[in-house]
């Protein structure tokens, strides 16, 4: 498993989010695109590399590149603020601070506490697999970035009971599971620090980064 703690209090860091027009873009070109220190993939997504939720970057709310009908969990970023968003109570748009999104499911810890009935399939909840996640402590001044590896041997990854319990003893109050298998990755510095699953890095519909100051790309329209 790859860790990443974030203070959100830190002087000159942000978060970005994927803009629609870097759709598609692996999380090492994406990270490179926008001089990331910490960088991992995101949401799920359909054929034509739409994300299946919310999504928002630093040009606005993502329009034509979005997946209609499925209400997942919502990741808001703003200036030295989170929040994870519950499915139970969809977010359909932005609040006014935030300057991105990422979506994901199912959420896997709420009010600190692992959570105890997971849905999904057999195959998709209670096999190993590479998985990706993002937490937040209860006092929301902690970010955890999770990346663990999977589907090699002696790698197997892990379950998602598995890991709602590893984001749980890394102190997250609330936690959700991002897009997983071969597009679990996470750019720590210079380099994609895990083994993605794949034999090479995928491309992916979005994408959750750590930036210092104002290095991001700038705004491009599609």
């Amino acid at each position: 498993a790859h860790v990443v703690r974030v203070d959100l209090a830190t002087e000159g860091l942000r978060l970005v989010a994927t803009r629609e027009s870097e759709r598609g873009l692996t999380v090492s070109e994406f990270a490179r695109r926008n001089a990331a220190i910490v960088a991992i993939n995101a949401d799920y997504f359909d054929a034509e590399m739409r994300p299946l939720g919310l999504a928002m970057g630093a040009c606005g709310l993502w329009s034509e590149g979005v997946a209609r009908g499925r209400h997942q969990e919502v990741v808001g970023i703003g200036v030295r603020h989170v929040q994870i968003f519950p499915r139970r109570k969809p977010l359909r748009r932005p609040e006014p601070w935030m300057t991105g999104a990422v979506s994901g499911w199912p959420m896997i810890v709420s009010g600190c506490e692992p959570v105890a009935r997971l849905p999904g399939s057999d195959h998709f909840t209670r096999a190993p697999h590479p998985r990706t996640a993002v937490g937040l402590a209860q006092d929301g001044a902690t970010l955890y970035l999770v990346v663990v590896d999977g589907r090699r041997e002696q790698v197997p990854g892990v379950t998602l009971p598995e890991l709602a319990a590893f984001m749980d003893e890394l102190g997250a109050c609330t936690a959700v599971n991002l897009d997983g298998g071969g597009s679990s990755a996470m750019w720590i510095g210079d380099r994609i620090v895990n083994q993605p699953s794949d034999p090479v890095e995928r491309p992916v519909a979005n994408h959750l980064a750590v930036v210092a100051g104002g290095d991001e790309a700038a705004c491009a329209t599609p």
